[in-house]
């Protein structure tokens, strides 16, 4: 009879030769665990720092940082960096639970200051430890404080908050289920999180946190957990394909590829990483943020008519891993869930078509009008190109020299798109050209295939005096050339503009009232004790703006400072929607107020 050891054994090594991880770990949100867990944690990380493994990872990131940051390898490289990071830990102290940090939750106040006297409680002693002091910003209080470091040459452990005594708000919980839901492929994702949300916790804390050498700080590891469980919910949302997903174009500007090396990793591909609860084996446990978001925005797509998700449906993050191949928000087979309908695709804040939610296509926020027919809805072509027509016109409008320059040209190619679409296709000819004209890599080369393909099947009447030549000249020159409008916009940004819905303020406003037992639910989810929100003074119940961050920091990381504006602005027209909406409460602003004006300790009987 087989011992029960070598049994475990042996069903363990199938589940792993199958690609199943036997027994994945968890990975909690670090005020989730007991003090006993935290203290655990805290002192194999001390032993960490003593044993050399944080200076191995330190170095690690500072000599692969120009290859990482800035391409699409950055969530990959970042997902096995942590992993690398916990596995190290566990070697220390097997089964030491590894944390990550919410930080949404702490939007509205991620330290204390005159305005929000209430800090956050990972920056307290308990935790993280708060701000540094002396001329060198070293860490004096808290599990990490006094510690010496090596990487990149020795100095104290530092930190150097942003606004001086306090940090400037992060993003909340709307604008990154905004983003997940708005992302239908992972470059989308991948350059929304780094030119975004990412770069705004680094520099909110800064210190060692604002180099390469960030990982000497434990911040580092805690912020990164969170960064990958956007990418792992966002995958769960789509399991049918997003676990296999992997697109964009790297540092050499060549396509990438699954079967590409990870930098720092010669052992191990791409591929390797895509599914964490495979070969990295791990999940994430949710904090109650993504339910509490996704509660509240039910009601807003309820209020406003569109079909909400469906009520009470369990966060991905908590379900068990054998169901996690359930899709959630409404999406279909194909994973792709789309935004809701009470967000805007762009122009002047006009809903996107409720159909559009479950639209199989990734070009619903750059080119709304042209994706419509994707999802059924027969819209005639010349709404197409207008739609099409006006978002070129907004994004080459984000200064005035900008817009003055391509004025003239915006009249040329006007021209040219309406008898290319109307005359000489179809409706579903014209949805898919706009598509394609925005999105397909080989501008040039489709180009040339549809604009000869058209004139063969048009009679030469219908479009006196345009031909191949013209088409290509006033298309590919004029417009996607080297210095063209749309070209210079798209160089670099790649699917940053498809992050974040445009107009999102106007829709909001028109919504009524929240429910007031939909806030307490809230409260519920969030495991917070109710507060009397007409107590509330009113500026401490809106969403504050995203800090913007010095350019510099962009251009240590391969970004590009331009795009991350247009981003911000647009998490600042969805904060002022969700402010303007009587009876809203956030997450992040109920985590505060919890935390400020709370007299009743929660408890799972209520």
């Amino acid at each position: 009879m087989a011992r029960p050891g070598l049994l475990l054994g042996l069903l363990a090594l199938v589940g792993l030769v199958s690609g199943q991880c036997a027994k994945p770990r968890q990975r909690p949100e670090i005020r989730s665990l007991s003090p006993e867990d935290r203290g655990r944690f805290f002192r194999a990380l001390n032993e960490l720092r003593n044993n050399g493994e944080l200076d191995r990872l330190s170095k690690m990131h500072v000599d692969n940082a120009d290859t990482i940051h800035g391409h699409p390898v950055f969530m990959v490289f970042h997902r096995v960096f942590v992993n690398d990071f916990a596995s190290a830990i566990e070697k220390v102290d097997p089964g030491v639970l590894v944390p990550y940090w919410d930080w949404s939750l702490d939007a509205s106040n991620p330290i204390a200051s005159s305005v929000n006297p209430i800090a956050s409680s990972v920056f307290t002693a308990d935790y993280c430890g708060g701000n540094g002091s002396g001329d060198k910003s070293c860490v004096a209080n808290g599990p990490f404080s006094n510690w010496e470091m090596k990487v990149d040459s020795p100095h104290c452990l530092a930190r150097k908050f942003n606004q001086g005594d306090s940090i400037a708000p992060f993003w909340p919980p709307e604008a990154l289920l905004s983003m997940q839901r708005t992302c239908n492929q992972y470059g989308a994702l991948s350059s929304g999180i780094e030119n975004g949300c990412h770069g705004a916790v680094h520099l909110g804390i800064s210190g060692d946190m604002s180099t390469m050498f960030a990982p000497n700080d434990p911040f580092f590891f805690l912020h990164h957990g969170m960064v990958d469980k956007l990418w792992y919910d966002w995958q769960l949302a789509g399991p049918g394909e997003r676990f296999q997903m992997y697109d964009g174009v790297n540092y050499a500007d060549s396509g990438v590829s699954a079967d590409d090396v990870i930098p720092g990793y010669p052992n191990m591909r791409v591929k390797d990483a895509l599914d964490p609860r495979n070969g990295l084996c791990y999940v994430y446990i949710d904090s109650g943020s993504g339910a509490a978001t996704k509660r509240l925005m039910q009601e807003v797509d309820r209020q406003s008519g569109a079909p909400a998700a469906e009520a009470g449906q369990q966060p991905p993050s908590q379900q068990p891993p054998q169901e996690q191949a359930k899709p959630v928000d409404g999406a279909n087979g194909g994973g792709q869930s789309g935004a809701p309908a009470s967000f805007p695709g762009g122009g002047e804040g006009g809903t996107v078509p409720g159909d559009m939610a479950n639209s199989p296509s990734p070009d619903s926020i750059v080119a709304p009008g042209a994706t419509a027919g994707g999802s059924g809805q027969s819209a005639g072509a010349t709404s197409q190109l207008d739609a099409l027509t006006s978002q070129v016109s907004r994004l080459s409008g984000d200064g005035t020299d900008r817009a003055e320059a391509s004025a003239a040209l915006h009249d040329q190619q006007v021209g040219f798109l309406k008898d290319m679409i109307l005359n000489g296709m179809g409706q579903n000819g014209g949805v898919d050209m706009a598509s394609a004209f925005l999105h397909h890599h080989h501008r040039s080369r489709f180009l040339t295939r549809r604009a000869a393909a058209i004139l063969r099947r048009t009679p030469p009447q219908e479009t006196p005096g345009l031909d191949l030549n013209g088409i290509l000249s006033g298309l590919a020159t004029g417009l996607l050339g080297s210095d063209g409008v749309v070209a210079d916009l798209l160089k670099g940004l790649g699917h940053v503009v498809e992050v974040l819905p445009q107009g999102l303020g106007k829709t909001l406003e028109a919504v009524g009232s929240i429910a007031k037992d939909v806030t307490d639910d809230v409260f519920d989810i969030l495991k917070l004790p109710k507060v009397d929100l007409s107590k509330v003074p009113e500026e401490e119940r809106r969403i504050p703006y995203v800090a913007e961050l010095p350019d510099w920091w962009y251009k240590n990381n391969n970004l590009n400072a331009t795009y991350a504006a247009q981003l911000r602005a647009q998490v600042h027209d969805m904060i002022d929607g969700f402010n303007r909406i009587p009876g809203y409460i956030s997450p992040a602003v109920a985590h505060y107020v919890a935390g400020k004006y709370g007299q009743v300790t929660y408890t799972a009987d209520g």
